[in-house]
């Protein structure tokens, strides 16, 4: 836990200054980030539930990459910092994969790896100025599948319904940003967290919204089927006391909404939410 902090707060200087760099934007406002949250989280990577075989080669993978440092050259580039968790373990134990799991092989007969993703969702995975999906999950991404032996076969959805994607197997893992959460661990295999998050708030700033307890009858965008709208649901005494809120499929929808005054707060990731901000035109 006290790695955990540690690491938000070397995510949150970085992002802060990012922020101060650009804050003000194409629109002429600025847009400040809430010293109460919806708590700590960490990002994951998802896959099928009893795919045990799949889900320990990549983390095998995965470790070898904390231990020879290619993770932490891919967060140097996209963070400046090595932010990559260490020595944490799954959300829920994977046991050994039975003799008849065929996960890993199934991956490695049809020679391709397909990553689900939102693709507005930077600087995770998002599509950059010339239409490419890039981003900090997509270079980690890319390193897995080379180790592995396949190809990566980029898939955007519908964030909403990751989980019915990933159960039809039109893609392989979820990965993009996912927070880890108990609903999650229970309906699939989550690798070992990667990354520390937390849900923040974001209000134009003037904005009379200084707490929690100042969203009392306001417009709160969010994300549908997104971490963030578990984490706000999850704090009852809050949720009570919200106006409304609003869903959007994704999260640039929602932070358009707040620079339009249609809502009055909006809650996102930490690492998306500040990136929103600094890069505000």
């Amino acid at each position: 836990m006290k790695l955990r902090r540690i690491l938000i707060m070397a995510l949150s200087l970085i992002m802060a200054l990012a922020m101060l760099a650009g804050c003000s934007g194409g629109d002429g406002k600025k847009y400040i980030v809430l010293e109460e949250n919806f708590g700590e989280e960490s990002f994951s990577v998802g896959m099928r539930l009893g795919d045990n075989a799949l889900t320990l080669k990549f983390q095998e993978i995965m470790d070898a990459m904390i231990a020879d440092g290619k993770a932490d050259e891919i967060a140097q580039k996209w963070f400046g910092e090595n932010v990559v968790l260490k020595g944490v373990d799954f959300p829920r134990a994977i046991d050994a994969a039975a003799a008849d799991d065929t996960s890993l092989q199934y991956i490695l007969d049809k020679g391709t790896l397909i990553l689900g993703l939102d693709e507005n969702f930077p600087p995770m995975g998002y599509r950059d100025e010339s239409g490419e999906i890039v981003g900090f999950d997509i270079d980690l991404a890319k390193e897995v599948a080379t180790r592995l032996g396949v190809e990566l076969v980029i898939q955007p959805i519908d964030w909403a319904a990751k989980e019915m994607e990933l159960q039809n197997k039109n893609i392989d893992v979820i990965w993009n940003g996912m927070s880890v959460t108990e609903e999650r661990a229970a309906g699939m295999n989550l690798s070992k967290p990667y990354l520390a998050n937390r849900q923040i708030i974001i209000v134009p700033e003037g904005s009379n919204i200084k707490t929690k307890a100042d969203l009392a009858g306001k417009k709160v965008a969010i994300q549908a089927g997104s971490s963030a709208l578990d984490a706000v649901n999850a704090d009852a005494a809050t949720a009570a006391i919200i106006g409304e809120l609003v869903e959007f499929a994704d999260n640039n929808s929602a932070f358009l909404d707040l620079k339009a005054g249609r809502v009055d707060a909006f809650v996102v990731d930490e690492t998306y939410g500040r990136y929103l901000i600094a890069n505000n035109d």
